[in-house]
């Protein structure tokens, strides 16, 4: 090998490293949070408490009209930050429910929608904006979003996304002071960061 060849192999090298930190400086820090039989995947902050959904004769589940009899249906994953200064609260919990096939193909536009304005019946939101989208399949993507106030009378941001897959669900809660850029940070990365794992 010429000492031509060394060189130019060497800034190849070094090109791709730099790249490589450069790719790792960008990327957003954060915990991959996912279920083992989930369909998708978000970023977090960092790892959640989790726990785990069972079965239980008359109680209520919800998102889910008749949910499986079987002992774990899912599981909640929920994680907080609080600014000691400002006292402003960053909030965000996680369902992933297993779903039977007849209920996912029947979802559409409306049901979603009726299931995520209930879940603010007591605490109605400000400004609501519901966004939907739906693939050929089963696949679909709704987002209620509005404002509040919170327990310490800041105005407050609520988001709530509901994905579908094949075989579940996975529901998206999120309620943060607006006034936090970190926080307004957190939520970005992680609506920017879910991703479908195909079965």
């Amino acid at each position: 090998m010429t000492i031509y060849s060394k060189i130019f192999f060497s800034v190849i090298f070094i090109t791709f490293c730099l790249a490589g930190i450069a790719q790792a400086a960008t990327a957003p820090a954060g915990y991959t949070y996912a279920h083992n039989e989930a369909e998708y995947s978000i970023l977090l902050p960092e790892a959640p408490t989790v726990k785990t959904v069972w079965a239980e004769p008359g109680k209520h589940i919800p998102y889910l009209e008749k949910p499986s009899k079987d002992s774990a249906l899912g599981e909640v994953a929920t994680f907080k930050r609080v600014d000691i200064e400002t006292e402003d609260t960053f909030e965000a919990k996680i369902t992933f429910l297993r779903a039977d096939h007849d209920f996912l193909q029947n979802l559409n536009e409306e049901k979603i929608k009726k299931i995520l304005e209930d879940e603010y019946k007591n605490s109605p939101l400000s400004d609501g904006t519901f966004n939907y989208s739906a693939s050929a399949g089963p696949l679909k993507w709704a987002t209620l979003t509005g404002f509040s106030v919170d327990r310490n009378g800041h105005p407050a941001f609520n988001a709530l996304h509901y994905l579908t897959g094949q075989q579940s669900i996975l529901v998206v809660q999120v309620a943060y002071s607006v006034e936090d850029k970190a926080f307004q940070d957190y939520y970005k990365n992680m609506v920017d960061s879910i991703t479908y794992l195909a079965p």
